[in-house]
């Protein structure tokens, strides 16, 4: 038997850093049956080197949780960038953009997300050249396939500087590793105030939905965020042929499954490394909250961990519009210490439907909103009227 448990083949986060740590190729990363990228092993070339489970979250007892006083020794910002149309094309801020341009400048190969339209998936991705970073724009709320960037920055991290966007297990990992080898001075490391990733059927079924209302073979373009009706809204856009389809906050299928947190990751429901600061240089994500709720261009929130940090930020920071914050005006509307509730009939009844190729979002979508509680639905029918009424006088 392999080193690798099979509890943590099931459990494990979204990273697929074992895969590329393995020294053998002896680990490989597939979709499961249930629409997550999972390590799957060779027991026959797989060595019990443990290089994989010295890096593994799952295997860690002592996991560095980030308490207030950590907080203290950090830094906060609300940013976005000056620049409005780099505002209008990105999900929030702009900030993320910025950083991988100006890290280009200083050298690095900056590792960030591109989607694929013809596969329809997400994937990190090596820029060498600014152009190469306008890929990066706008955040995917589906899991990456990281393996290939994560085995040629591993390849070539003593010959060349990389700066890496990615999830807080992905930087978690390679944090670990660099530290390990003494390499971490090499790499700079920005990751996401996370709060999990959906299974992919549920975006799968998304396109193939939205393909069928605009009667396309395949998507040309993609936003995950449009601020169509504004920062904070949302809303999927999706262009084919001239034509553009957009989701309505009330008829949001990919959100109404994805923020019901029953289809997320098994390892996102009480994943401990959205709570902790302690192994990036940088932490990105929207700023929410009362403060900037009437905002409708997009407000990023930037908690500089590392001197490394502090300094990239600093040389990006004219082109920026920077305010200083308090984590209380901001931690309260992210993941930060959430455990996600879980029904587990419910869940296997939800991936009943997710597996089956004819069972559409729209039927899937519809049984989570079937099963809340009548106050509930009378408090997203507020909501929604209420949206549909302050975007009609505030255009």
């Amino acid at each position: 038997m392999n080193i690798l448990s099979l509890e943590s083949l099931r459990n494990c986060t979204s990273c697929q850093f074992c895969g590329a740590v393995c020294p053998k190729n002896a680990i490989t990363i597939k979709l499961n049956r249930k629409g997550f990228y999972r390590p799957e092993v060779d027991n026959k070339l797989c060595i019990d080197c443990s290089l994989c489970v010295n890096t593994c979250y799952k295997y860690d007892k002592q996991v560095s949780i980030t308490d207030a006083q950590d907080l203290d020794k950090t830094q906060l910002f609300a940013v976005s960038a000056k620049d409005s149309d780099l505002l209008n094309n990105t999900t929030s801020g702009g900030v993320a953009d910025l950083l991988a341009k100006e890290l280009i400048l200083q050298g690095y190969h900056v590792v960030g997300v591109i989607y694929d339209f013809e596969t329809n998936r997400a994937s990190h991705k090596i820029a060498v050249t600014l152009d190469e970073t306008i890929g990066f724009r706008g955040s995917k709320y589906i899991q990456p396939y990281s393996f290939d960037s994560l085995n040629t920055l591993l390849s070539n991290i003593k010959e060349q500087k990389y700066a890496f966007f990615g999830l807080p297990c992905h930087i978690y990992a390679l944090s670990k590793y660099l530290n390990q080898h003494k390499l971490r001075d090499r790499c700079v490391l920005i990751d996401l105030f996370c709060h999990g990733c959906p299974s992919m059927h549920v975006w799968d079924k998304t396109v193939k939905m939205i393909k069928k209302k605009l009667k396309v073979e395949q998507l040309d373009k993609v936003n995950f965020r449009s601020k169509v009706y504004g920062w904070g809204r949302f809303a999927i856009e999706a262009k084919a042929n001239g034509n553009t389809y957009f989701s309505t906050p009330l008829h949001n299928e990919f959100y109404n499954l994805f923020f019901s947190n029953q289809v997320l990751n098994d390892s996102c429901t009480d994943c401990q490394l959205r709570s902790t600061l302690a192994y990036t240089d940088i932490r990105l994500g929207d700023f929410w909250g009362k403060k900037f709720k009437n905002n409708r261009k997009g407000i990023s929130g930037v908690s500089l961990v590392t001197t490394a940090g502090k300094l990239l930020f600093d040389s990006i920071k004219e082109q920026l519009v920077c305010e200083t914050q308090d984590y209380n005006d901001f931690l309260p509307y992210q993941s930060w210490m959430h455990t996600y509730k879980i029904n587990n009939q419910n869940r296997d009844s939800l991936f009943t439907l997710l597996e089956d190729p004819l069972i559409s979002v729209e039927a899937v979508s519809k049984k989570i909103t079937n099963e809340r509680s009548f106050i509930t639905k009378i408090k997203v029918l507020i909501k929604h009227i209420l949206f549909c009424y302050f975007y009609k006088h505030s255009r």
